[in-house]
């Protein structure tokens, strides 16, 4: 049984599916990048967006690398550079 992982984009990430996706892959541990990846492959605009190497994922509350390992069940978020003053 293949169980989806939850993925929230936040910002100008969440313009072309919305703030809350689903992806499969979180029945097993996974690092960020895949996670990433996968999301990614969803839409080309979404895909141009998340290869902004200044958006960060976070999970569990914590700013993570793309190497960090996603344990089964944990949900992702991505966040967009913000600018302004």
């Amino acid at each position: 049984m293949t169980q989806e992982r939850e993925v929230t984009l936040y910002g100008k990430l969440a313009d072309p599916l919305g703030a809350l996706v689903r992806v499969c892959g979180g029945e097993s541990a996974e690092t960020v990048r895949e996670v990433r990846d996968r999301v990614a492959a969803l839409e080309p605009r979404l895909s141009e967006l998340l290869a902004d190497p200044r958006v960060r994922a976070c999970t569990d509350g914590t700013i993570t690398a793309d190497g960090a390992i996603v344990q089964p069940g944990r949900a992702v978020e991505f966040i967009p550079v913000v600018s302004g003053g």
